[in-house]
């Protein structure tokens, strides 16, 4: 039995009570690769339209001047705020004494060169949802 023979045998219900249980298993099979193969067919197909639709759009709508683009002198945004200075000593220590617990040695086989500290770069929802949850459990 061909295999256009079996897809035309499993299109009918009457006739697929007589097939054997490997006739069955082969046609569901074809019929999955088949189903498979046209789909993903379909998705190369409809890539390289959009991809060829964006070239042709993004060409036409290319800037006609070459003149160079120059940053206003003020800035809108608000300039950030600068914390005071404080005694970093106390911080070096605090942060070498943990270094070294969690290394297991002393306080003087650590030296600290440089601390800078790093500006939260989490969103502002995830930001928003600790301070929430914070705020929940007092």
């Amino acid at each position: 039995m061909t295999v256009t023979e079996l897809l035309a045998l499993f299109a009918n219900p009457d006739v697929m009570r007589t097939l054997s249980a490997s006739d069955k298993l082969l046609a569901g099979l074809i019929t999955t690769i088949l189903g498979m193969g046209i789909t993903f067919s379909a998705l190369i197909i409809l890539q390289f339209i959009i991809s060829w639709m964006d070239k042709l759009l993004n060409n036409s709508k290319a800037p006609q001047s070459k003149a160079p683009v120059t940053a206003p002198a003020e800035s809108p945004l608000p300039k950030a705020k600068t914390e005071p200075q404080q005694d970093d000593n106390e911080l070096v220590a605090v942060i070498a004494s943990v270094i070294a617990m969690k290394m297991k040695t002393s306080v003087e086989n650590i030296v600290i060169k440089n601390i800078e500290k790093l500006d939260d770069q989490s969103p502002a929802w995830n930001r928003a949802g600790i301070i929430e949850q914070m705020n929940s459990r007092l």
